[in-house]
């Protein structure tokens, strides 16, 4: 489960790299496993956390990604991406996971429809997206075959009969078996239940894929007129050649299969898309403000530029709270109180400079709250 909110998201991050500040693609999936090879084809520029939901910015396949984990679910699924939406600049939104299908286990699904089956309500992925989509399929890319089973802790390898291919088109249903109630995920829990980024009514028509996400966040992408495309890998379906009975056996032997499938596909996709303009700031490194911090820590501060003066005071508090946080005893209080006077400072700079109203109010409450924060943290 996310950390309770903090002063600090998204005001604070870890950066590798140049700030960047053309849009990104969101890339979304539910559980760790679901993300496991895009995280590690990314180059990371920059972390940071979101109403306390870890974020990895960086470039996939030539994109500028914001890599989040939803949750399992549809009500963690609507919470993440609006908070998502709400704090970066996001040009198109991309889940990539695991569904339940009629289809072979492996193959890999990218549904023209989204329906939530409590709800009857249907989204319709976007057409360019899904053109892409079309690309990627009609390019017949290589997919997997064979998968340890279980896939963690790994058991023996275990191929399917067939070779997997993508399939463009359809209706997916997502329905909610939390009874309208967040699913919690478990620290060290592993690949599937774990919190942990970095580890690892039915219509008429038969659905191409099952999940527990997806409507929602094609919900909330089109009600922010973000464009999105789901695409989602076979965990459990036809070709099993172990013949275990559906779901869940078959999800917990395949969804590595299955996630690793979908993520080759959104590579090619993201790789089909029109490169970025390429507007970055400075080359930055280690604990810093965020990038577009003013926008990441407050959606009233969309479209705003920060001015330099309240940038590099922000920047050195977020460093002084990460070396704060590093050490203890008196060293430790007084790097806390000199982050506190950065962000009073930069408070007092906000206060009278020509922000936009909202924007003003808003990100002088977060400084001066991280300010208030960052001294009471120490004392605890």
């Amino acid at each position: 489960m996310p950390a309770a909110d903090s002063p600090f998201d998204g005001l604070c991050a870890v950066l590798s790299g140049a700030c960047t500040r053309a849009p990104h693609v969101a890339v979304l999936s539910a559980f760790p496993a679901e993300q496991r090879v895009l995280r590690a084809a990314t180059t990371v520029t920059e972390r940071l956390v979101l109403d306390g939901r870890p974020v990895l910015v960086g470039r996939l396949a030539g994109q500028q990604v914001a890599l989040m984990l939803t949750g399992i679910g549809l009500v963690n699924a609507t919470t993440s991406t609006e908070s998502l939406l709400a704090h970066l600049d996001v040009s198109a939104v991309v889940f990539s996971g695991v569904a339940g299908s009629t289809r072979r286990i492996g193959d890999v699904v990218v549904p023209a429809t989204w329906t939530d089956v409590a709800s009857g309500a249907s989204s319709a992925a976007d057409a360019s997206l899904l053109g892409a989509a079309s690309q990627v399929a009609a390019a017949n890319p290589t997919l997997g075959r064979c998968t340890p089973v279980p896939p963690n802790p790994p058991g023996p390898e275990v191929c399917v009969p067939h070779q997997p291919n993508v399939a463009v088109g359809g209706e997916g249903q997502s329905s909610d078996p939390f009874g309208g109630k967040a699913f919690k995920c478990l620290p060290g829990a592993g690949a599937v239940f774990g919190c942990d980024p970095e580890a690892l009514a039915v219509s008429a028509a038969e659905p191409i894929a099952v999940d527990e996400e997806s409507a929602a966040v094609a919900r909330v992408a089109t009600a922010h007129g973000v464009p999105f495309v789901v695409v989602r890998g076979v965990s459990d379906g036809a070709g099993d050649p172990l013949g275990l009975p559906g779901f869940p056996s078959q999800f917990f032997a395949y969804y590595q299969l299955a996630a690793d499938n979908a993520a080759t596909v959104v590579m090619q996709l993201l790789a089909t898309l029109p490169a970025p303009a390429a507007l970055s700031g400075p080359v930055r490194s280690g604990p810093g403000a965020a990038c577009a911090f003013a926008r990441t820590a407050t959606p009233a501060c969309e479209g705003v530029s920060e001015s330099r003066h309240v940038d590099r005071l922000v920047s050195r508090g977020c460093a002084l709270r990460a070396e704060a946080a590093s050490v203890t005893g008196l060293r430790a209080d007084r790097m806390a109180r000199k982050a506190a006077v950065r962000w009073r400072h930069a408070a007092t700079v906000v206060k009278r400079s020509r922000y936009p109203s909202c924007c003003r109010v808003a990100l002088l409450s977060r400084l001066l709250h991280a300010a208030a924060a960052a001294i009471s943290h120490r004392r605890d």
